[in-house]
């Protein structure tokens, strides 16, 4: 039991660290939290650094999931901690308590962790959140994030354990939660 605490709480600690949050203060001095939405994932790395800032805060923080994701499978854990190191690493993401709980959105240390847990759900959900994204309308984000919120479904038929889907809808519901601003500007548009 104290073996699957510590391998949760390890995944908290890694998605505390803020590759966006690190990268923009080492490279300008600039607190990106300050900066555009004030999250501190690729989106708003990218108002700081252009592209560049983008793709490396992108690229850290689905290492994190992944490397939090990683350490649990070695640990030969149970399906229900494993479904917890998803959420743990999303939460230390989107909270991080030395940044005073305020990171970033959570997507692409979601993304990470999923990827090591099994890519067939990872991929099958960014196709899914990618094809509604090219779809030509006003509500992009919304129909992205109803996509990316698929991922219990896909994990479901392509039978995954039930504590992993149930691991999937937390991170699904934590993920709209950090979107809801993202959500609420969709909807306002829907309704234009």
């Amino acid at each position: 039991m104290l073996n699957q605490i510590i391998v949760i709480l390890s995944a908290y600690a890694l998605g505390c660290f803020a590759v966006g949050y690190y990268l923009v203060r080492w490279r300008t001095g600039q607190d990106l939290r300050e900066i555009g939405s004030g999250a501190t994932g690729g989106r708003n790395s990218s108002r700081a650094l252009g592209k560049s800032g983008a793709i490396i805060t992108g690229l850290g923080d689905i290492l994190k999931g992944v490397l939090a994701m990683w350490i649990a499978l070695r640990m030969n854990v149970s399906m229900g901690t494993l479904a917890g190191v998803m959420v743990a690493v999303l939460l230390g993401h989107i909270f991080p308590i030395q940044l005073g709980w305020r990171g970033g959105k959570g997507l692409s240390a979601a993304f990470g962790a999923i990827l090591m847990y099994d890519y067939r759900i990872a991929l099958l959900t960014a196709v899914i959140a990618l094809a509604l994204w090219v779809i030509p309308r006003k509500r992009k984000a919304f129909l992205f994030l109803m996509g990316v919120a698929s991922s219990p479904l896909v994990a479901f038929l392509l039978k995954a354990p039930s504590e992993i889907v149930i691991g999937l809808v937390a991170v699904t519901v934590i993920i709209l939660y950090a979107h809801q601003v993202n959500l609420r500007e969709s909807w306002n548009l829907i309704e234009d």
